[in-house]
């Protein structure tokens, strides 16, 4: 270190000392040398009182004030995630021309430990103010594209067994196969939700806040559900539950969030014509197929409010798992959604077009290309319309780049 040091002070010292040189000045020259001479002798006494175990001196105080720094005990742990993905979709409705369009979704995440139990987050994302989805599609002459709010909220561990979230948040409730039978997958509701977590069964209760009103009464979401899990001989394991679903006060309401009815059947004012209590049963089988994991998955949703046109299902199965680059994953899932079986403004935006009254299949594949990068592919072979009495094709496919962080 002294002999570090020493070589800086030549450095810093030899230009004036050439400089004084070229102009003769001998005696300022002679005083250079015996002011390094003394800063020597100073780093002799320093690396003296090193070793002698006494402290050394502080330093002054810098110049400029800094700002103090919050205790590290005190600190909350900050967490940063998030995902890209840039689509090519092409889609073929018998009701319109074929379109090609390009699609980008950008989501930003940051979590913080505020103590051992409680965190909270928020989630900037890509995408207007449409519940359903965060994608932006590439047009308008490169204009800047919107960003806003995806989710804000809390997250409290209050036992062992039981979390309790509030704020707007990832949809707090099971979906078997992770299939968007009811809820799109970019669907982040607001309220408050409690999950209650236990080896072999699990229980999630939720009050969510869909439509504030100052001149009627407000439409909330009262949730329930119910699931028993158990892992099984040879690495298999079993999910089944039912759900409840509530929405108060919709029926002879507005369509939510645009007014469209998004495939549920409305009245001559443009109103829903039924109320939704929706009763869910799904059920989820996983197991090992030679070396790669294969789930098969069921889901049933009926509208106890609704006469007719108010079932929906899907069946469907995936095959391996995108866990490294070379690994991949094949699905296949076929739906069938009736008119008023559940809410179509929450339901999968993708498929027969989004909303209900649509059936068909899905098929989809997903190939780690490399680290934290995806590659994948979807194709939608639907129908669409048969309640509303214009029932025609509808088919969508889907190539994605993928990167998460």
């Amino acid at each position: 270190m002294r002999n570090a040091i020493l070589f800086t002070l030549v450095g810093i010292l030899c230009s004036p000392v050439a400089a004084l040189a070229q102009g003769g000045a001998n005696a300022e020259i002679a005083a250079l040398r015996a002011e390094i001479t003394a800063l020597t002798a100073r780093l002799d006494r320093l690396e003296q009182t090193q070793s002698s175990g006494v402290a050394a001196p502080p330093a002054p105080a810098p110049a400029v004030a800094v700002a103090q720094s919050v205790p590290a005990a005190d600190s909350a742990v900050l967490k940063f995630s998030g995902d890209m993905r840039y689509r090519h979709e092409a889609i073929n409705d018998d009701a319109s021309a074929e379109r090609q369009r390009q699609r980008i979704r950008a989501r930003f995440g940051v979590t913080a430990d505020v103590t051992d139990d409680v965190r909270v987050g928020l989630t900037l994302a890509t995408g207007n103010d449409d519940p359903v989805s965060a994608n932006q599609t590439l047009d308008t002459g490169f204009s800047r594209k919107s960003i806003g709010v995806d989710r804000a909220y809390f997250a409290w561990d209050a036992t062992d067994d039981l979390n309790i979230t509030g704020g707007k948040m990832a949809d707090p409730f099971y979906r078997p196969g992770n299939h968007h039978l009811i809820y799109d997958g970019d669907l982040n509701p607001e309220g408050l939700a409690l999950r209650y977590d236990r080896t072999s069964w699990f229980a999630n209760l939720a009050g969510l806040w869909v439509e504030e009103r100052g001149d009627a009464d407000d439409s909330i979401l009262v949730g329930g559900q119910l699931a028993y899990r158990r892992a099984l001989a040879g690495g298999k394991r079993l999910t089944a539950g039912v759900s409840y679903y509530d929405y108060l006060n919709t029926q002879n309401q507005t369509p939510f969030w645009d007014g469209a009815p998004a495939g549920n059947r409305v009245d001559a004012a443009g109103n829903y014509l039924n109320d939704f209590n929706e009763a869910e049963l799904f059920a989820e089988f996983s197991f090992k197929a030679g070396e790669r994991p294969l789930s098969l998955f069921a889901d049933y949703v009926t509208n106890v409010e609704a006469d007719d046109e108010n079932t929906g299902y899907a069946l469907g199965a995936w095959y391996g798992e995108v866990t490294k680059p070379g690994t991949w994953r094949i699905g296949y899932a076929y739906q069938q959604l009736e008119a008023d079986a559940v809410i179509g403004t929450f339901t999968d935006s993708d498929f027969a077009g989004g909303g209900t009254d649509g059936r068909g299949h899905i098929v989809d594949f997903s190939y780690g290309f490399r680290t934290r990068w995806t590659l994948a592919l979807k194709y939608f072979i639907n129908d669409r319309g048969m309640a509303a009495g214009e029932e025609r094709d509808y088919n969508r496919l889907q190539a994605d780049i993928q990167f998460t962080y």
